[in-house]
Order: C-alpha cells, then sequence, then structure tokens
C-alpha cells in the first residue's frame, strides 16, 4: 500500500514536470508570430494511473499593426498553405513574408506562399485584399493588376496538426486533410501576435511549484511511516 502511494505521487511530480515544459515553451514563444498555446491535461487511466495528453488552443491571437506591405494577419479561422523547398505543403499562421531574388513571396523560412506568388521588381504599390488577392500598381497604370490569391485551408481536427518548427505545421491522420476555405478577413501591415497569456502562464507556474511541493511531501510523509513500521518490526 505505501509502494502504490509513493509511486502514485511520483508519477504525479513527474506529470507535473512535462506540464511545467509546455509553460516554459509557451513563454519561450511569448513573442513568436501566431504561435498557439500548447497545455498538458491530465486525467486517471482505467488502471489508476495518472496520464497526460497535450492540446493546443488555437484560438485567435490579438492582431498587432506594422504598417509593412508585406505582412498579413489572418482574422478568424485558416492556415496558409506554403510549399517548402522539398516540395512538400506546410501550414502556417505567420504572415511575416518576403520576397526572395526573383520576387517570389516567401515566409522567412524561405517556402513558398501557396504555389508561388511572383511580384514584378518595377511595382509602384503592393496591396493584399482582405479576399488574399495579391494586387501591385506598375508605373503608368491606374488599376492595379491582380498576381495571384493568398489562400486559406481548414482542418476538421486543427489540434492534430503536427508542428514541425519554424511556426510551421503538417496534416496528419488526426487532423484530417486540408480543405480550402473562402478566403476573407486577411488584413495588409499586421501580424497575428501569440495566443499566450503571461497572466496565465504565471500562475500555471505558481500552481504546478505548490503541486510538485505536495507530492515531495507526501513522499517524504510515506516514507518516513514506512521508516517506522519497519522499525517497530525490529
Amino acid at each position: 500500500m505505501l509502494d502504490h502511494i509513493i509511486r502514485q505521487a511520483a508519477d504525479a511530480g513527474n506529470k507535473q514536470f512535462e506540464k511545467l515544459e509546455r509553460v516554459t515553451t509557451n513563454v519561450a514563444n511569448l513573442n513568436t508570430t501566431g504561435y498557439k498555446v500548447k497545455r498538458f491535461e491530465q486525467y486517471l487511466s482505467v488502471d489508476g494511473q495518472i496520464d497526460g495528453v497535450e492540446r493546443v488552443d488555437t484560438s485567435q491571437g490579438s492582431i498587432m499593426v506594422t504598417r509593412r506591405e508585406l505582412d498579413i494577419a489572418i482574422q478568424g479561422d485558416g492556415y496558409i498553405p506554403v510549399t517548402q523547398p522539398d516540395g512538400t505543403i506546410a501550414y502556417t499562421r505567420d504572415g511575416s513574408f518576403s520576397k526572395n531574388s526573383e520576387g517570389f513571396l516567401m515566409t522567412n523560412r524561405g517556402d513558398l506562399v501557396g504555389d508561388g506568388i511572383r511580384l514584378p521588381l518595377n511595382y509602384e504599390k503592393l496591396f493584399i485584399t482582405d479576399r488574399g488577392e495579391v494586387q501591385v500598381k506598375l508605373a503608368g497604370k491606374i488599376e492595379p493588376d491582380t498576381l495571384g490569391q493568398i489562400k486559406l485551408v481548414t482542418f476538421a481536427n486543427p489540434e492534430g496538426l503536427k508542428s514541425i518548427g519554424y511556426n510551421k505545421l503538417v496534416a496528419t491522420g488526426e487532423s484530417g486533410e486540408a480543405a480550402e476555405i473562402e478566403t476573407k478577413g486577411i488584413r495588409q501591415g499586421s501580424l497575428e501576435r501569440a495566443n499566450v497569456s503571461m497572466f496565465h502562464q504565471i500562475d500555471h507556474i505558481l500552481r504546478l511549484n505548490a503541486s510538485v511541493l505536495s507530492n515531495m511531501k507526501i513522499v517524504k510523509f510515506t516514507d518516513d511511516v514506512y521508516r517506522q513500521a519497519v522499525n517497530l518490526r525490529q
């Protein structure tokens, strides 16, 4: 019985450290564009053991105005498909774009936005509409030319997307396949901030600290009882 109590307390302590790992990751990504909060939820398994699963909060982050013409923020649902150098597709909500030497619209990790939107070298002004249409005004022209569209996709279960680093995600069996949705709510000259609340993260740290200390006290108390029982037998 005492061994079981010690094992459960030690296991609970380990799970608290797993929670702490998510909290520290959230704090480290406070200024990462479009980052989504991760949390570790505990539950009691059918065999009486404490287990846990990582969850992702996919809610909208606040919008920060940058006034940079190549920055966009997604207001609402959706992910931007990007083509990686190896030709595979990933997804992101990080709209801090740039253009490469050939004029293609790129992410800050060198991925093509969509399947490739090429900007001419001599444009005077760039417009990205709320529907994601990329338009440029050329010298001598009154009306802007439309070069392409930044499309958005969604998933049946966005929490099932797998992070591959650098603010990129890939589809999995849990997320389902990407489904194109009507593009709307694109805001040029803005970026979506991480949906991390420092107040909530500090609260989590304080609660985790109290929980770890409590588990340590349980282990120590149980160990003391065990030692006293052994001494009584002697």
